[in-house]
């Protein structure tokens, strides 16, 4: 046996795991952070919600005692919701019916206020009766109502931003409005001679209803809006941790790393593959397994009843989201090796989920977290199948948009693994098994050739040493290709080697 260079004592301890504990602490503040800065108080952070205002109230003229009035409450709706309206939370849009319509099928609205063209008419109506005994002998009129319609595939918080504008305008007609046409009754009712009564008082104290009703509600086998983001995650999670494992098998039945099974562990010789040669294979698996993944996520859908998407648009969009990850994926751990591990969970998953605006619109959300979004491949992920699954693939509600950043996702992840492994490459950096382990306190000796072997030392073509900067680029241990070993020669790790079992 040789001294390992291990004391055992604390201080070694607390060196070796000082950076574990940074690592931890530090990813879980984010974790806190994002998690719960973005979801703690999505009312706080709400930011140009876009409403549509449709009036399309013709107006009425209502006979008073001292002349024609006319009266046009859809205007005096719109005023007062113009007036009264806190833009910075929400932003009304003053539409025909085409273009409000035109806004929800593609995503654009959260929801829609309409005041139907005989709103006026049907107030007069209201009036006249309570005042008039035609009005007491005639059948009592149809209430006047207003619609606000939510759109529910937009997201899940529509309908709470809509019911809680609707709320506000039933105060303000009730304030308002009300005392208004109650004088105006109250001055026909005098001119015969009659008096309102109890019942026609409580009518005319809240003049317009509202109904809130859903716009073109979720398909069936869906009464979750977030499921896009959870199909998002799904894909998200196909590229990133299906790199991983690709990363890791490919890694071990190249001899770059033991594979290893509970207690076995299985050293195999090095390939002789250069990095850029490892990589590309683990992007062709990556290739191999996205459409493969994406039918058997649409599989599940079929066999749960998910209906009202196109599963053609499904599987390709599916497939652009995990091909971009993974190649992106592969590229980070190519370059930085094992902590490209956990940068990978940070960047997809991390900051992903909380910007993706499935859970809480990137409307409700603070600013920073929609900066991260709109890059974010989450983000895309969930508008891409958001669009899909419930706007029939519209480019414009999202689709579009989605599709370029995923692509953009993937051309630099092409660029960035070809350019930083061939770099390494030419620096001499090749990947390869080193012959003997270096202690953890220095030098060892080399059991073979007795050579001494320094921490930064480095193996050579032929099992040489080559101390100090010798094949060191920028501080890091070079180490050049080695050919082929067999039993128990330099630059093979055996598991039956004794020397290996210290």
């Amino acid at each position: 046996m040789t001294d390992s260079g291990h004391t055992g004592g604390f201080r070694e301890f607390a060196s070796h795991s000082a950076g574990a504990v940074v690592l931890v602490c530090g990813l879980f503040f984010l974790l806190s952070f994002m998690y719960l800065g973005g979801t703690a108080d999505p009312q706080a952070h709400a930011r140009h919600i876009p409403v549509a205002v449709v009036d399309s109230d013709r107006g009425a003229s209502l006979d008073t005692p001292i002349g024609v009035r006319d009266l046009d409450v859809g205007s005096q709706i719109t005023a007062g919701l113009l007036q009264n309206n806190d833009w910075e939370k929400i932003r009304l849009h003053v539409v025909d019916p085409g273009t409000a319509e035109e806004g929800l099928r593609d995503g654009s609205y959260f929801g829609a206020i309409r005041i139907p063209a005989d709103l006026s008419e049907r107030v007069v109506g209201l009036v006249e009766a309570a005042a008039t005994e035609e009005g007491d002998a005639a059948e009592p009129p149809a209430p006047a109502r207003v619609t606000v319609e939510y759109s529910p595939r937009v997201s899940i918080v529509s309908s709470q931003v809509m019911n809680t504008m609707a709320e506000a305008m039933q105060e303000s007609f009730r304030d308002r409005m009300g005392p208004r046409l109650l004088a105006d009754s109250q001055l026909l009712a005098e001119a015969e001679g009659r008096t309102i009564g109890a019942a026609a008082t409580l009518a005319l104290q809240d003049p317009v209803g509202i109904d809130v009703t859903a716009w073109n509600p979720l398909p069936e086998g869906v009464s979750n809006a977030s499921l896009p983001m959870f199909y998002a995650l799904i894909v998200i999670l196909a590229g990133f941790t299906g790199a991983m494992i690709i990363s890791a098998v490919l890694d071990a039945r190249l001899g770059f790393i033991p594979l290893e099974i509970g207690p076995l562990a299985l050293h195999v010789h090095v390939a002789p593959f250069g990095r850029l040669q490892t990589l590309a294979r683990k992007w062709v698996v990556t290739l191999v397994t996205a459409p493969l993944v994406s039918g058997l996520c649409l599989l599940v859908a079929h066999i749960i009843g998910v209906t009202g998407y196109d599963p053609w648009h499904m599987f390709w969009f599916s497939n652009l989201v995990i091909v971009a990850v993974g190649v992106c994926a592969h590229a980070i751990i190519a370059a930085i090796g094992n902590a490209g591990l956990l940068v990978n969970l940070v960047v997809f998953v991390v900051l992903g989920i909380p910007t993706s605006g499935g859970a809480t619109p990137t409307q409700m959300l603070p600013q920073v977290f929609v900066a991260i979004g709109n890059l974010q491949p989450m983000h895309q992920a969930y508008l891409g199948l958001r669009s899909i699954m419930f706007f029939d693939s519209s480019w414009d509600a999202g689709l579009g948009h989605a599709v370029w950043v995923l692509g953009g996702w993937a051309v630099a992840g092409l660029l960035a693994g070809v350019a930083v492994t061939l770099a390494y490459e030419r620096m001499g950096l090749r990947r390869q098994a080193v012959a003997d382990r270096v202690p953890a306190g220095g030098r060892s000796a080399d059991r073979r050739s007795g050579r001494a072997v320094g921490p930064l030392g480095a193996v050579g073509s032929r099992g040489a040493v080559r101390p100090g900067g010798a094949g060191r680029r920028g501080g890091a241990v070079g180490v050049a290709d080695t050919p082929p070993a067999g039993h128990g020669e330099p630059g093979e790790i055996v598991e039956r080697d004794p020397a290996h079992r210290e």
